[in-house]
């Protein structure tokens, strides 16, 4: 379900430019098999960001590699660390990778990202989240010893198909759990000391915010 109006939503759609065959290929296997992969506006903000910042990436959530390859493809000296839980979902993202010709810049970790975060060197520049929606508060707590000091952070889904905005007691797909926490995170992330944050009405609502 969109969160913007029906005619913005289609006008935004109608603009997108004609995606590489791999990347048209993916989001084809996303919709066939409800794979949750990022909106393309959200991709393309991520992308942008990439090709501004080239920097190193930390990224919670690989799934099949959609959002991966927007970054990846924007990198010269940058470089993405992206964590997958769900082996099958790893295997496809290489597949895909490779065949994008963007595996050198992309170092894929397999592991619930609650283990594997803290073994990762770091420094990174980016933080992009999106992975189970109750953790995203802990992946973020994890993840910030290993951020420079001036680090950007981008999370997806945090308007949740823009149900977060109804009151508590509606009906709603979305878990009323996974609810809970994006409007507990929104709220958190722009009252933050640490953080100088927005919630966007981008994609499926996207949070950006800048380390202070």
């Amino acid at each position: 379900m969109p969160i913007l109006i029906d005619y913005v939503e289609t006008y935004l759609r109608e603009l997108r430019p004609e995606r590489s065959q791999v990347m048209a290929e993916m989001e084809a296997v996303a919709d066939r098999d409800g794979v949750p992969i990022v909106h393309w506006e959200a991709g393309r903000l991520l992308a942008t960001l990439c090709r501004a910042l080239d920097p190193m990436v930390l990224e919670v959530g690989t799934a099949i590699g959609y959002s991966t390859l927007h970054m990846a493809e924007q990198l010269d000296r940058g470089r993405v660390v992206t964590l997958e839980i769900d082996p099958e979902r790893a295997r496809q993202a290489r597949e895909f990778l490779g065949r994008a010709g963007v595996a050198d810049r992309v170092e894929l970790v397999e592991g619930d990202a609650r283990e594997t975060i803290v073994a990762l060197d770091g420094p990174f520049e980016l933080l992009f989240i999106d992975a189970a929606k109750d953790q995203y508060a802990t992946y973020l707590e994890l993840a910030e010893p290993k951020l420079t000091e001036r680090a950007l952070l981008v999370v997806d889904n945090l308007l949740m198909s823009g149900e977060a905005a109804l009151p508590e007691d509606a009906e709603t797909r979305w878990r009323k759990e996974s609810l809970t926490a994006a409007r507990a995170f929104n709220a958190e992330l722009l009252e933050s000391r640490g953080w100088v944050g927005s919630v966007l009405p981008v994609g499926d609502g996207v949070g950006l915010a800048a380390r202070r």
